[in-house]
């Protein structure tokens, strides 16, 4: 296997030191991690991929209110018990978005976020040795 992870982020990724708590249309959500075009959050009730709606938040001051896209979304297991993951993009640049997340960063709300590349590198070999030491399902003779 290659050790190599592509990088295919468009902008860098923060993750949230303190807790950010908003809203994706009607759904309360808390931000995992965040950048320029989009966002990693966490809720209690499921979300449809491809879902589009308005994502707002609130912090010391700073809020944002932009439209979003669902592009995942995963049952996780957490300190809380089971809940959503979902990864949603940014429909356009937002400058008000970008005025939070450059305060929320300079307030050190969010940081940098310098190993999920590494994280992701992990997760790729962890996947590889299961399916390696997966059982094989025996091909069956060939008939004539």
């Amino acid at each position: 296997m290659n050790d190599d992870v592509i990088d295919l982020r468009k902008s860098d990724r923060f993750v949230v030191v303190e807790p950010i708590e908003g809203i994706f249309g009607a759904t309360p959500i808390v931000l995992l991690n965040v950048s320029l075009g989009g966002l990693q959050v966490l809720h209690a009730a499921p979300l449809r991929i491809g879902t589009r709606a308005t994502l707002s938040f609130h912090k010391n001051g700073e809020s944002a209110s932009v439209v979003v896209l669902v592009v995942w979304s995963h049952l996780s297991q957490t300190s809380e018990g089971l809940r959503y993951r979902s990864g949603v993009k940014l429909d356009a640049p937002d400058v008000g978005y970008a005025r939070a997340l450059n305060a929320y960063v300079r307030l050190g709300i969010v940081a940098m976020d310098t190993d999920s590349l590494e994280r992701k590198r992990q997760r790729e070999q962890e996947r590889e040795m299961r399916r390696k030491s997966s059982p094989k399902m025996p091909l069956p003779p060939p008939t004539s």
